[in-house]
């Protein structure tokens, strides 16, 4: 006949109820430390969102900026501070006008009359 396998004592009573406790004790804490991480979470979502906010009016205001240093009155109410002069008759030419080859000398010899470089002819 073979031996019987060993059984292990019985728990006793209380020893049931800790271990229940110490469940309902772990869950409870578990969720306390996700609803406060949630709470943390969401703290940091409306800094964030409070922050793009603020980046876009900034955005808004230097591209309104940006479009008003750009307007023409803007850099004519500018130019005479930098020292800057409207351009002399013939000093602009606008490219893709026909009109343009018109206004060219035909004679290479005289085009030597015309400046080498834009700087050349504002001086």
């Amino acid at each position: 006949m073979t031996a019987p396998p060993p059984t292990t004592p019985p728990l006793p009573k209380w020893a049931t109820s800790v271990t229940v406790f110490a469940l309902i004790t772990g869950a409870l804490l578990f969720v306390a430390w996700a609803k406060m991480e949630t709470v943390q979470i969401t703290y940091a979502i409306d800094e964030l969102m409070d922050e793009e906010a603020a980046l876009a009016e900034e955005q808004r205001r230097l591209r309104t900026e940006l479009a008003e240093l750009r307007s023409p009155r803007k850099l004519e109410v500018l130019a005479p501070d930098l020292g800057l002069e409207p351009p002399e008759p013939g000093q602009v030419i606008v490219v893709g006008d026909e009109s343009v080859d018109a206004a060219l000398p035909e004679d290479p010899a005289s085009a030597s009359d015309l400046p080498d470089s834009p700087d050349e002819g504002a001086r």
